[in-house]
Protein backbone atom coordinates (compact mmCIF):
# COMPACT_ATOMS: atom_id res chain seq x y z
CA UNK A 1 0.00 0.00 0.00
CA UNK A 2 2.65 2.25 1.16
CA UNK A 3 4.83 1.64 -1.94
CA UNK A 4 1.56 2.36 -4.48
CA UNK A 5 0.74 5.61 -2.53
CA UNK A 6 5.15 6.52 -2.97
CA UNK A 7 4.93 5.57 -6.81
CA UNK A 8 1.82 7.40 -7.12
CA UNK A 9 3.26 10.55 -5.68
CA UNK A 10 6.57 10.60 -7.51
CA UNK A 11 4.93 9.34 -10.80
CA UNK A 12 5.51 6.37 -13.17
CA UNK A 13 4.36 4.88 -16.67
CA UNK A 14 3.04 2.01 -18.11
CA UNK A 15 5.21 1.17 -21.34
CA UNK A 16 4.59 -0.97 -24.40
CA UNK A 17 7.12 -3.00 -25.84
CA UNK A 18 6.99 -4.36 -29.13
CA UNK A 19 9.97 -6.28 -30.62
CA UNK A 20 11.14 -10.05 -31.42
CA UNK A 21 13.93 -10.00 -28.85
CA UNK A 22 11.67 -9.27 -25.44
CA UNK A 23 13.40 -11.43 -23.33
CA UNK A 24 16.65 -9.79 -24.37
CA UNK A 25 15.37 -6.07 -23.55
CA UNK A 26 14.34 -7.34 -20.35
CA UNK A 27 17.79 -8.91 -19.13
CA UNK A 28 19.57 -5.64 -20.69
CA UNK A 29 17.39 -3.17 -18.16
CA UNK A 30 18.00 -5.56 -15.32
CA UNK A 31 21.56 -6.00 -15.68
CA UNK A 32 21.55 -2.23 -16.09
CA UNK A 33 20.02 -1.51 -12.46
CA UNK A 34 16.47 -0.75 -13.57
CA UNK A 35 13.82 -1.43 -11.76
CA UNK A 36 10.54 -2.89 -13.61
CA UNK A 37 6.77 -4.09 -11.90
CA UNK A 38 3.85 -5.93 -12.99
CA UNK A 39 5.89 -7.52 -15.70
CA UNK A 40 3.16 -8.93 -18.31
CA UNK A 41 3.48 -10.56 -21.79
CA UNK A 42 0.39 -10.11 -24.22
CA UNK A 43 1.29 -12.05 -26.89
CA UNK A 44 3.89 -10.01 -29.28
CA UNK A 45 4.24 -7.15 -26.78
CA UNK A 46 5.29 -6.81 -23.17
CA UNK A 47 3.95 -4.55 -20.40
CA UNK A 48 5.34 -3.07 -17.44
CA UNK A 49 5.82 0.19 -15.28
CA UNK A 50 8.49 1.72 -14.55
CA UNK A 51 9.82 5.80 -12.90
CA UNK A 52 9.51 8.50 -15.11
CA UNK A 53 13.87 8.23 -14.41
CA UNK A 54 14.44 4.92 -15.12
CA UNK A 55 12.23 5.16 -18.37
CA UNK A 56 14.37 7.84 -19.43
CA UNK A 57 17.30 5.18 -19.30
CA UNK A 58 15.60 2.32 -21.58
CA UNK A 59 16.31 3.61 -24.89
CA UNK A 60 19.94 2.47 -25.44
CA UNK A 61 18.49 -1.00 -24.05
CA UNK A 62 15.87 -0.54 -26.54
CA UNK A 63 17.99 0.35 -29.41
CA UNK A 64 20.29 -2.89 -28.83
CA UNK A 65 17.30 -5.44 -28.64
CA UNK A 66 15.40 -3.71 -31.70
CA UNK A 67 12.42 -3.14 -29.53
CA UNK A 68 9.74 -0.24 -29.97
CA UNK A 69 8.98 1.45 -26.97
CA UNK A 70 5.64 3.46 -25.96
CA UNK A 71 3.91 4.92 -23.49
CA UNK A 72 0.49 3.54 -22.90
CA UNK A 73 -0.76 5.45 -19.53
CA UNK A 74 1.50 7.99 -17.53
CA UNK A 75 0.29 7.98 -13.93
CA UNK A 76 1.16 10.25 -11.15
CA UNK A 77 0.88 13.22 -9.36
CA UNK A 78 3.96 14.97 -11.58
CA UNK A 79 1.84 14.29 -14.82
CA UNK A 80 -1.25 15.97 -13.14
CA UNK A 81 0.57 19.41 -12.43
CA UNK A 82 1.84 19.64 -15.59
CA UNK A 83 -1.86 19.49 -17.13
CA UNK A 84 -2.76 22.07 -15.36
CA UNK A 85 0.24 24.41 -15.57
CA UNK A 86 -1.06 25.85 -18.48
CA UNK A 87 -4.59 26.84 -16.85
CA UNK A 88 -3.12 29.04 -14.53
CA UNK A 89 -6.40 30.85 -13.18
CA UNK A 90 -7.86 27.33 -12.47
CA UNK A 91 -5.22 26.52 -10.83
CA UNK A 92 -4.70 30.31 -8.74
CA UNK A 93 -8.88 28.81 -8.03
CA UNK A 94 -7.75 26.29 -6.84
CA UNK A 95 -4.79 27.91 -4.15
CA UNK A 96 -7.77 30.52 -3.35
CA UNK A 97 -10.03 28.15 -2.50
CA UNK A 98 -8.03 26.21 0.37
CA UNK A 99 -6.81 29.46 1.07
CA UNK A 100 -9.98 30.36 2.21
CA UNK A 101 -11.07 26.78 3.78
CA UNK A 102 -7.75 26.98 5.80
CA UNK A 103 -9.05 30.49 6.93
CA UNK A 104 -12.35 29.55 7.82
CA UNK A 105 -11.08 26.62 9.79
CA UNK A 106 -9.61 28.90 12.00
CA UNK A 107 -12.61 30.01 13.33
CA UNK A 108 -15.20 28.24 15.94
CA UNK A 109 -18.71 27.70 14.04
CA UNK A 110 -19.82 25.40 16.50
CA UNK A 111 -19.97 24.98 20.18
CA UNK A 112 -20.69 21.60 22.15
CA UNK A 113 -22.02 20.83 25.26
CA UNK A 114 -21.21 17.10 26.29
CA UNK A 115 -21.81 15.41 30.03
CA UNK A 116 -24.34 18.05 31.57
CA UNK A 117 -27.59 16.76 33.21
CA UNK A 118 -28.20 19.53 35.58
CA UNK A 119 -26.53 23.07 33.67
CA UNK A 120 -28.89 23.59 30.57
CA UNK A 121 -26.37 23.58 27.64
CA UNK A 122 -27.68 26.78 26.34
CA UNK A 123 -26.52 28.70 29.50
CA UNK A 124 -23.35 27.28 29.24
CA UNK A 125 -23.37 28.39 25.23
CA UNK A 126 -24.65 32.22 26.28
CA UNK A 127 -22.00 32.35 29.30
CA UNK A 128 -18.99 31.32 26.74
CA UNK A 129 -20.43 33.73 24.53
CA UNK A 130 -20.55 36.66 26.49
CA UNK A 131 -17.03 36.06 27.98
CA UNK A 132 -15.72 35.88 24.13
CA UNK A 133 -16.04 31.85 23.43
CA UNK A 134 -18.92 31.85 21.06
CA UNK A 135 -19.15 31.26 17.53
CA UNK A 136 -17.11 33.49 15.19
CA UNK A 137 -14.27 33.79 17.33
CA UNK A 138 -10.79 33.60 16.33
CA UNK A 139 -9.05 29.98 17.62
CA UNK A 140 -5.58 31.11 18.10
CA UNK A 141 -6.96 33.98 20.02
CA UNK A 142 -8.33 32.15 23.07
CA UNK A 143 -7.37 30.79 26.15
CA UNK A 144 -9.10 26.82 26.74
CA UNK A 145 -7.75 26.88 30.17
CA UNK A 146 -9.16 30.01 30.86
CA UNK A 147 -12.73 29.06 30.06
CA UNK A 148 -12.38 26.11 31.83
CA UNK A 149 -11.83 28.18 35.13
CA UNK A 150 -14.92 30.81 34.36
CA UNK A 151 -17.35 27.46 34.03
CA UNK A 152 -16.04 25.75 37.41
CA UNK A 153 -16.61 29.28 38.87
CA UNK A 154 -19.63 30.51 37.47
CA UNK A 155 -21.86 27.16 37.96
CA UNK A 156 -21.28 25.30 41.39
CA UNK A 157 -22.76 21.82 40.04
CA UNK A 158 -19.53 21.66 37.82
CA UNK A 159 -16.76 20.45 39.25
CA UNK A 160 -14.47 19.58 35.68
CA UNK A 161 -14.76 20.92 32.55
CA UNK A 162 -12.59 20.29 29.61
CA UNK A 163 -12.90 22.27 26.57
CA UNK A 164 -10.85 21.31 23.40
CA UNK A 165 -10.87 22.19 19.57
CA UNK A 166 -12.11 19.50 16.82
CA UNK A 167 -11.71 21.32 13.85
CA UNK A 168 -13.93 24.30 13.59
CA UNK A 169 -16.00 23.01 16.64
CA UNK A 170 -15.32 23.95 20.14
CA UNK A 171 -15.96 21.03 22.36
CA UNK A 172 -17.32 21.50 25.92
CA UNK A 173 -17.07 18.27 28.14
CA UNK A 174 -18.22 18.89 31.49
CA UNK A 175 -18.51 16.68 34.45
CA UNK A 176 -20.77 17.82 37.14
CA UNK A 177 -20.97 16.99 41.03
CA UNK A 178 -23.67 14.40 42.17
CA UNK A 179 -26.21 15.72 44.37
CA UNK A 180 -25.40 14.40 47.87
CA UNK A 181 -28.29 12.45 49.35
CA UNK A 182 -30.35 13.67 52.15
CA UNK A 183 -29.00 11.80 54.79
CA UNK A 184 -28.28 12.50 58.41
CA UNK A 185 -25.88 10.83 60.82
CA UNK A 186 -26.31 10.36 64.66
CA UNK A 187 -23.58 12.81 64.37
CA UNK A 188 -25.64 15.89 62.25
CA UNK A 189 -27.30 17.82 64.11
CA UNK A 190 -30.45 18.98 62.60
CA UNK A 191 -34.01 20.53 63.17
CA UNK A 192 -37.23 18.82 62.24
CA UNK A 193 -39.33 21.95 60.49
CA UNK A 194 -42.53 21.73 59.06
CA UNK A 195 -42.42 21.22 54.80
CA UNK A 196 -46.26 22.82 54.49
CA UNK A 197 -49.00 24.41 56.22
CA UNK A 198 -50.66 22.21 58.65
CA UNK A 199 -52.79 21.11 61.71
CA UNK A 200 -50.93 19.10 63.90
CA UNK A 201 -52.57 15.78 65.04
CA UNK A 202 -49.70 13.60 66.06
CA UNK A 203 -46.21 14.30 67.66
CA UNK A 204 -43.83 12.03 69.51
CA UNK A 205 -40.46 13.41 70.14
CA UNK A 206 -37.71 10.87 70.30
CA UNK A 207 -34.68 13.36 70.29
CA UNK A 208 -34.43 16.83 70.65
CA UNK A 209 -36.61 19.95 72.25
CA UNK A 210 -39.94 20.29 70.58
CA UNK A 211 -41.61 23.47 70.25
CA UNK A 212 -45.23 22.33 69.05
CA UNK A 213 -48.14 20.17 69.90
CA UNK A 214 -50.91 18.48 69.09
CA UNK A 215 -53.16 20.95 67.66
CA UNK A 216 -51.09 23.42 66.59
CA UNK A 217 -51.03 25.01 63.15
CA UNK A 218 -47.69 25.30 61.80
CA UNK A 219 -46.22 27.45 58.87
CA UNK A 220 -44.17 26.32 56.18
CA UNK A 221 -40.94 26.00 57.55
CA UNK A 222 -41.40 26.50 61.05
CA UNK A 223 -39.33 24.72 63.21
CA UNK A 224 -41.03 21.75 64.89
CA UNK A 225 -38.23 19.93 66.92
CA UNK A 226 -34.99 22.16 68.12
CA UNK A 227 -31.96 19.72 67.70
CA UNK A 228 -30.32 21.82 70.33
CA UNK A 229 -31.20 21.27 74.08
CA UNK A 230 -30.04 23.03 77.26
CA UNK A 231 -27.67 20.39 79.37
CA UNK A 232 -30.00 21.15 82.57
CA UNK A 233 -32.82 22.82 84.41
CA UNK A 234 -30.01 24.89 86.04
CA UNK A 235 -27.34 25.38 82.85
CA UNK A 236 -28.49 27.06 79.95
CA UNK A 237 -25.99 26.23 78.04
CA UNK A 238 -26.72 23.92 74.79
CA UNK A 239 -25.82 20.61 73.47
CA UNK A 240 -26.30 20.01 69.76
CA UNK A 241 -28.25 16.82 68.15
CA UNK A 242 -30.48 15.50 65.83
CA UNK A 243 -33.94 16.04 66.67
CA UNK A 244 -35.93 13.13 65.68
CA UNK A 245 -39.66 12.54 65.94
CA UNK A 246 -42.88 11.29 64.09
CA UNK A 247 -45.29 14.20 63.31
CA UNK A 248 -48.22 13.83 61.48
CA UNK A 249 -50.93 16.82 60.55
CA UNK A 250 -53.98 17.70 58.66
CA UNK A 251 -52.71 19.47 55.24
CA UNK A 252 -54.63 21.01 52.47
CA UNK A 253 -54.38 20.86 48.78
CA UNK A 254 -56.02 23.28 46.41
CA UNK A 255 -55.57 23.10 42.38
CA UNK A 256 -57.90 24.49 40.08
CA UNK A 257 -58.57 24.44 36.29
CA UNK A 258 -60.82 24.93 33.36
CA UNK A 259 -62.21 23.36 30.28
CA UNK A 260 -63.81 24.64 26.62
CA UNK A 261 -66.81 23.27 25.96
CA UNK A 262 -65.84 24.03 22.18
CA UNK A 263 -62.28 22.46 21.01
CA UNK A 264 -60.62 23.48 17.91
CA UNK A 265 -58.46 20.00 16.53
CA UNK A 266 -56.16 20.61 13.35
CA UNK A 267 -56.93 18.37 10.36
CA UNK A 268 -53.56 18.52 8.30
CA UNK A 269 -54.17 18.50 4.26
CA UNK A 270 -52.08 17.02 1.88
CA UNK A 271 -50.94 20.75 0.43
CA UNK A 272 -47.71 22.55 1.54
CA UNK A 273 -45.13 24.61 0.44
CA UNK A 274 -41.20 25.31 0.80
CA UNK A 275 -38.97 28.09 1.34
CA UNK A 276 -35.40 27.78 1.35
CA UNK A 277 -33.11 29.97 2.52
CA UNK A 278 -28.99 30.27 2.27
CA UNK A 279 -27.84 31.37 6.29
CA UNK A 280 -24.23 32.89 6.39
CA UNK A 281 -23.18 33.51 9.64
CA UNK A 282 -26.64 35.10 11.02
CA UNK A 283 -27.88 36.64 8.17
CA UNK A 284 -30.15 34.63 5.80
CA UNK A 285 -31.18 34.93 2.26
CA UNK A 286 -34.23 33.74 0.58
CA UNK A 287 -33.06 31.69 -2.13
CA UNK A 288 -36.98 30.41 -3.31
CA UNK A 289 -40.37 30.95 -1.99
CA UNK A 290 -43.22 29.27 -2.81
CA UNK A 291 -46.57 31.34 -2.76
CA UNK A 292 -48.22 30.77 0.37
CA UNK A 293 -51.69 31.04 0.21
CA UNK A 294 -52.81 28.91 3.22
CA UNK A 295 -55.03 30.80 5.32
CA UNK A 296 -54.06 28.16 8.50
CA UNK A 297 -50.84 25.82 8.23
CA UNK A 298 -47.71 24.75 10.87
CA UNK A 299 -44.54 25.42 9.81
CA UNK A 300 -41.17 23.03 10.21
CA UNK A 301 -37.82 24.45 10.04
CA UNK A 302 -34.82 22.09 8.84
CA UNK A 303 -31.33 23.38 8.90
CA UNK A 304 -28.85 21.72 6.77
CA UNK A 305 -25.15 23.02 8.08
CA UNK A 306 -22.58 22.11 5.55
CA UNK A 307 -19.43 20.96 6.37
CA UNK A 308 -16.13 19.16 5.82
CA UNK A 309 -16.67 15.88 7.50
CA UNK A 310 -18.08 16.20 10.98
CA UNK A 311 -14.92 17.85 12.39
CA UNK A 312 -15.08 21.01 9.92
CA UNK A 313 -18.56 22.49 10.10
CA UNK A 314 -18.72 25.79 7.90
CA UNK A 315 -20.64 28.96 8.36
CA UNK A 316 -22.63 28.12 6.08
CA UNK A 317 -26.48 26.30 6.15
CA UNK A 318 -29.27 26.19 4.09
CA UNK A 319 -33.00 26.38 5.92
CA UNK A 320 -35.86 24.62 4.35
CA UNK A 321 -39.25 25.60 5.81
CA UNK A 322 -41.88 23.23 5.17
CA UNK A 323 -45.41 24.86 5.76
CA UNK A 324 -48.37 22.29 5.75
CA UNK A 325 -51.75 23.40 5.54
CA UNK A 326 -55.03 22.43 7.93
CA UNK A 327 -58.19 22.88 8.54
CA UNK A 328 -59.39 23.70 11.81
CA UNK A 329 -62.40 21.84 13.11
CA UNK A 330 -64.47 22.66 15.56
CA UNK A 331 -65.41 19.50 18.20
CA UNK A 332 -68.49 20.10 21.10
CA UNK A 333 -67.22 18.44 24.16
CA UNK A 334 -69.95 17.73 26.68
CA UNK A 335 -70.36 18.76 30.32
CA UNK A 336 -69.35 15.22 31.36
CA UNK A 337 -66.42 15.18 29.41
CA UNK A 338 -65.16 18.53 30.10
CA UNK A 339 -65.76 17.40 34.07
CA UNK A 340 -63.82 13.75 33.30
CA UNK A 341 -61.37 15.91 32.49
CA UNK A 342 -60.55 18.42 34.66
CA UNK A 343 -61.17 15.66 37.46
CA UNK A 344 -57.79 13.81 36.13
CA UNK A 345 -55.69 16.22 35.39
CA UNK A 346 -56.36 17.95 38.92
CA UNK A 347 -55.69 15.14 40.63
CA UNK A 348 -52.60 14.56 39.03
CA UNK A 349 -50.79 18.00 40.27
CA UNK A 350 -52.27 17.30 43.36
CA UNK A 351 -50.99 14.05 43.78
CA UNK A 352 -47.41 15.02 42.95
CA UNK A 353 -47.10 16.99 46.28
CA UNK A 354 -48.64 14.32 48.55
CA UNK A 355 -46.35 12.36 50.39
CA UNK A 356 -45.89 8.66 49.42
CA UNK A 357 -47.62 7.44 52.79
CA UNK A 358 -50.47 10.37 52.76
CA UNK A 359 -53.78 9.28 53.92
CA UNK A 360 -56.59 11.44 52.14
CA UNK A 361 -58.88 12.52 54.54
CA UNK A 362 -61.33 14.60 52.26
CA UNK A 363 -61.50 14.96 48.58
CA UNK A 364 -64.31 17.94 47.32
CA UNK A 365 -64.18 18.99 43.78
CA UNK A 366 -66.61 21.65 42.87
CA UNK A 367 -67.32 22.18 39.21
CA UNK A 368 -68.74 25.85 37.82
CA UNK A 369 -70.17 26.59 33.86
CA UNK A 370 -68.63 30.27 32.95
CA UNK A 371 -70.48 30.49 29.47
CA UNK A 372 -68.49 28.26 27.19
CA UNK A 373 -66.30 26.68 29.85
CA UNK A 374 -66.15 24.54 33.16
CA UNK A 375 -64.46 25.26 35.45
CA UNK A 376 -63.56 22.94 38.34
CA UNK A 377 -61.84 23.71 41.81
CA UNK A 378 -60.57 20.48 43.45
CA UNK A 379 -59.80 20.54 47.25
CA UNK A 380 -57.84 17.84 49.17
CA UNK A 381 -57.50 17.19 53.05
CA UNK A 382 -54.98 14.77 54.17
CA UNK A 383 -52.90 13.61 56.90
CA UNK A 384 -49.46 12.89 56.12
CA UNK A 385 -45.74 13.31 57.78
CA UNK A 386 -45.09 17.09 57.91
CA UNK A 387 -41.36 17.18 59.12
CA UNK A 388 -38.51 17.33 57.30
CA UNK A 389 -34.74 17.43 58.78
CA UNK A 390 -32.35 20.87 58.16
CA UNK A 391 -29.01 20.65 59.26
CA UNK A 392 -27.98 23.12 61.70
CA UNK A 393 -25.52 25.83 60.75
CA UNK A 394 -22.51 27.12 62.66
CA UNK A 395 -23.82 30.45 62.53
CA UNK A 396 -26.96 29.49 63.31
CA UNK A 397 -25.86 27.39 66.48
CA UNK A 398 -23.82 30.69 67.67
CA UNK A 399 -27.05 33.27 67.44
CA UNK A 400 -29.00 30.56 69.29
CA UNK A 401 -26.21 30.25 71.88
CA UNK A 402 -26.32 34.02 72.45
CA UNK A 403 -29.46 34.06 72.97
CA UNK A 404 -29.49 31.73 75.54
CA UNK A 405 -26.55 33.57 77.33
CA UNK A 406 -28.93 36.53 77.40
Amino acid sequence: MFVGIWNYLRGYVIVEVRGLALERFINLAVHGGIYLWDVKKQSDRLCFKISIGDFKKLKPYAKKSRCKLHIARKIGIPFKLHRYKKRKVFTLGIFVFIAILWALSSFIWLVDVEGNEQVQALDIVLTLEEAGYGVGQFKPSLNLRQAEALLVNKYPEIIWTGIKFQGTRLVVQVSEMVKKPEMHTDHTPCHLVAKRDALVTYIATYKGKPYVKKGDIVKKGEVLVSGQMPLGPDNPNLYVTQAKAQIKGKTFYRSEGAYQLEQVEKNYTSRSNKKWSFKFFNQRFVLKNQKNTFKNWDSMITCHQLSITKLFPLPFALEVEERVEYEPIKKKITEEEAKDYLTVSLWEAISKQLSPNAEILKREIIFTKNGNAIHASFQVVAEEDIGYAIELQAVELQNEGDKQSE
